[in-house]
């Protein structure tokens, strides 16, 4: 039996190469992507998912999720967003086509946003344009 190691985590050179061609294979926004902003889900080596944190100077994006597609609906992608929203230092803003996924892990609708989201929004719809509307979606971090 071959014994795994499934690791969420920041990738290594080889995983982000993965990175890079799963977001060109998956058509996700790209612009001014770092190693450092980003965690995947990692099974030896093997990029099973992904996602990016993003900061701006009036905001934090969760943004360029993705998960291999043989392994999509097994929680891979609720996985690493909850991992990224437990080390969250404040609220998190996202752009989404996937309203019932946000919603299931506490983003909530707004219609109010930051600068930079709005930009943000407004390049997807011109570059990424598709039929599914895109919401922005926003998670409060909790004071415990």
């Amino acid at each position: 039996m071959i014994e795994t190691e499934i690791a969420i985590k920041q990738p290594d050179e080889k995983e982000y190469e993965q990175v890079l061609q799963l977001v060109k294979d998956f058509w996700l926004e790209n612009s001014n992507m770092k190693p450092e902003q980003f965690r995947v889900i990692s099974d030896n080596g093997r990029v099973l998912a992904f996602a990016r944190m993003k900061e701006y100077v009036d905001a934090t994006e969760l943004g360029t999720l993705g998960v291999v597609k043989d392994l999509r609906g097994k929680g891979y992608g609720s996985k690493i967003v909850q991992h990224l929203l437990d080390g969250a230092k404040g609220d998190i803003y996202v752009i989404t086509t996937l309203f019932k996924f946000n919603a299931n892990l506490g983003f909530v609708l707004v219609d109010k946003y930051p600068e930079s989201i709005k930009q943000k929004m407004e390049m997807c719809a011109r570059h990424y344009h598709i039929d599914e509307p895109y919401f922005v979606m926003k998670w409060e971090k909790k004071d415990i």
